[in-house]
């Protein structure tokens, strides 16, 4: 999800750029479409896919991630290779299936949170309703050109914006009435907190159902909340590291880490794609700014991310067995206790 939304942003910066390295990329998203959709499919067989997708009030969430991929992953291929149009939009109707479903289990969380009191565990991770939610107002806005569609995205974007509110107030409650500290109880996911608004800008421009002005707003409210939340960000990120090693406080993966390359390239996207109205063009210099030195920002997040991915499964692998002695006079390792991401 977080490589797709970088090619398509990147596409949309450099419109001349070589396909070669495009192609790569489309086929390295679609093994890992795959591999997901199989392994979906191997815990339905074994009986296990209720118990990790569905059961836990909080990680049933996590199911929008899938939803939110496939729109994406059609987008992707449909500005490469826009001959296949059927392909995509049989998958993204398939998509629209299975989030009534996600959209029942959501509801479903909601009340057991409520009934159970599970404030405590709530995280970002809720804000992937919205998110999927607004990835369908995106592909159908691309895919279909009727009234129907139109009347449905309007529909759709409603009902995520619903579902962001909702979120939104679990969250506050989360962090004002429960007790947390920075470095262990502040997660990666909570970065969707905009990440989900600036998704929501994009499904209303895709979408063409809310008017420019409004759109406008819903741009600054991503760019007041993206502050908010990175700032929160860097300092737990100093709080980590007074706390834990280096490796421990930064440098350890976890698969949500990917949810802020996402992030970042929603609101890049939103903002290439933003018309500024002609009251506010003082505006002008500040989205300017960010589309110039943005897309510098999404690619070393990914290489990042990517070199970090890499030293994970590295670490895993038999091959650090015998590099192991080489990287030791680089990475010292480290005795301090286990600290949740």
């Amino acid at each position: 999800m977080a490589t797709g939304i970088f090619c398509i942003g990147f596409t949309s910066r450099f419109t001349n750029f070589s396909q070669i390295p495009l192609y790569t990329a489309d086929i390295a998203l679609l093994i890992a479409w795959f591999s997901l959709f199989f392994s979906f499919i191997k815990t339905v067989f074994k009986g296990t896919f209720r118990r990790r997708y569905i059961t836990h009030p909080v990680q049933s969430f996590a199911i929008g991630t899938w939803i939110a991929g496939t729109s994406i992953l059609c987008l992707l291929f449909y500005k490469q290779f826009p001959e296949y149009k059927f392909v995509y939009i049989t998958i993204s109707l398939l998509s629209g299936g299975l989030w009534l479903f996600y959209l029942f289990i959501c509801i479903q969380c909601y009340y057991v949170i409520l009934k159970s009191k599970y404030f405590d565990k709530i995280h970002g991770v809720l804000f992937l309703s919205t998110v999927s939610t607004q990835s369908l107002v995106i592909v159908y806005g691309r895919l279909f050109n009727n009234h129907f569609f139109y009347e449905l995205t309007k529909l759709l974007i409603f009902i995520g914006i619903i579902l962001y509110i909702i979120n939104f107030s679990f969250i506050l409650k989360r962090y004002i009435f429960y007790t947390w500290n920075l470095s262990d109880h502040w997660l990666n996911t909570n970065c969707i907190i905009h990440g989900a608004i600036s998704i929501s800008g994009i499904a209303a421009i895709s979408s063409g159902t809310i008017n420019n002005t409004i759109i406008f707003y819903i741009w600054l409210l991503a760019l007041t909340m993206f502050f908010l939340v990175e700032g929160i960000e860097i300092s737990r990120m100093f709080s980590r590291l007074s706390k834990y090693s280096f490796q421990k406080a930064i440098g350890c993966y976890h698969v949500s880490q990917w949810a802020r390359n996402f992030t970042f390239g929603t609101l890049y996207l939103f903002t290439i794609n933003l018309e500024l109205p002609q009251k506010h063009v003082e505006f002008y210099l500040l989205k300017t700014a960010i589309i110039n030195i943005g897309l510098y920002i999404l690619i070393l997040l990914l290489v990042i991310e990517a070199f970090i991915f890499l030293m994970h499964v590295l670490n895993r692998s038999q091959i650090h067995q015998s590099i192991t002695p080489i990287l030791r006079g680089y990475i010292k390792p480290t005795t301090h206790d286990k600290s949740p991401l």
